[in-house]
């Protein structure tokens, strides 16, 4: 008997790889270039300042900011920071194209592929519409579930995110696994009673009292447990 009865999975840095677009995004902003070194560091400055703000918006627990306003507020902050004189509302505009350019990881098609022929497989993504549109051919997902249409992010102290998930499969929680790579996709599954399995693919330390239910290194190494568990 299966112990879990749907597959949740968050699409960015679990699905697909929204590093493989750095260059990209660096090459559109700038055309005249800039030295990867610089570039390198800009993109992880970037990509700090929002999730530091993502964190920051859930410890408010206020009004619901999509996640192109974040970008704005980052890129800006980035920008007054580094003195470049470059427009944020562009450079958000850009970063929320190129995420619906990022590269699956080696393991994903496998993963969607071996897992999807025994559960429901739904995505669940802390992303605008916008952003996740042009990956929704991805997989034939059953659903896919963005914070941009429930106005909550799996982080949010309301968990309104999650219960969208249990209110439309209309099963207990335990018995959705939601996978992802951010403390958010452990945490806020976990608020919710849902299992959940934390995606660590650069062997981070896991900083949070509340534990994963599962801890794998890759998309393949879930997997073979979930096929496993069917016999």
């Amino acid at each position: 008997m299966k112990k879990f009865s749907v597959i949740s999975v968050d699409m960015f840095q679990t699905l697909v790889n929204v590093n493989s677009r750095r260059n990209c995004f660096w090459e559109r902003l700038l055309p005249s270039g800039v030295p990867k070194r610089l570039a390198d560091e800009y993109w992880d400055q970037a990509t700090a300042l929002i999730f530091g703000n993502y964190d920051k918006l859930f410890s408010r627990d206020g009004e619901f900011i999509n996640s192109r306003t974040i970008m704005e507020l980052s890129f800006r902050q980035l920008f007054r920071q580094a003195g470049l004189d470059l427009q944020p509302e562009e450079a958000a505009q850009i970063l929320t194209e190129e995420h619906g350019l990022s590269a699956p990881y080696g393991d994903t098609k496998d993963f969607l592929q071996q897992v999807g022929k025994h559960y429901p497989i739904c995505v669940v993504s802390d992303a605008d519409d916008d952003m996740i549109r042009p990956l929704a051919g991805l997989y034939r997902f059953d659903k896919i579930f963005t914070s941009e249409q429930y106005q909550s992010y799996k982080g949010s102290p309301d968990g309104r995110f999650f219960q969208a998930v249990i209110d439309h499969y209309g099963c207990a929680p335990e018995k959705i696994l939601h996978i992802g790579d951010s403390k958010h996709d452990v945490l806020g599954a976990e608020r919710a009673g849902l299992e959940n399995c934390w995606l660590n693919r650069k062997g981070r330390k896991w900083n949070h009292e509340v534990q994963p239910t599962f801890t794998v290194s890759s998309l393949r190494e879930i997997a073979s447990l979930l096929l496993e568990e069917i016999g």
